[in-house]
């Protein structure tokens, strides 16, 4: 059941990839990459702190993302993913940044308004 929603969520942001644009050089691919190792985390099957791994994605993410619009990208990406993704645990998800201690500019949720994003 895991790989169905690794494939859906990889599936998802592929199809992100071809239909959006990029901005400083920043894509849904770019999400992907950064974010996969913090599948275990945001659905719950891996304790109560995010891996290393997933860690070193965020702070990744955070400095891939410089501009607004690249975390406008980044933010459309993720919500996408996560309005997709069944198993996904969206209180978890939100609090990926804060755990790894950085702050990305936006929420990641499958609520926020990536519009708002300064």
């Amino acid at each position: 059941m895991k790989k169905v929603f690794v494939a859906l969520f990889l599936t998802l942001v592929g199809i992100l990839v071809l239909t959006s644009e990029s901005g400083e050089g920043f894509s849904c691919d770019d999400v992907k990459e950064e974010l996969f190792p913090c599948l275990d985390y945001i659905t719950g099957e891996d304790g109560d702190t995010p891996s290393s791994e997933c860690c070193e994605g965020i702070i990744d993410l955070k400095s891939s993302t410089r501009t607004k619009k690249d975390r406008r990208i980044a933010c459309e990406c993720l919500k996408a993913a996560a309005i997709g993704f069944s198993g996904l645990r969206d209180d978890l998800a939100a609090s990926l940044p804060k755990q790894c201690g950085v702050n990305v500019g936006f929420t990641i949720s499958s609520h926020v308004n990536c519009n708002s994003i300064p």
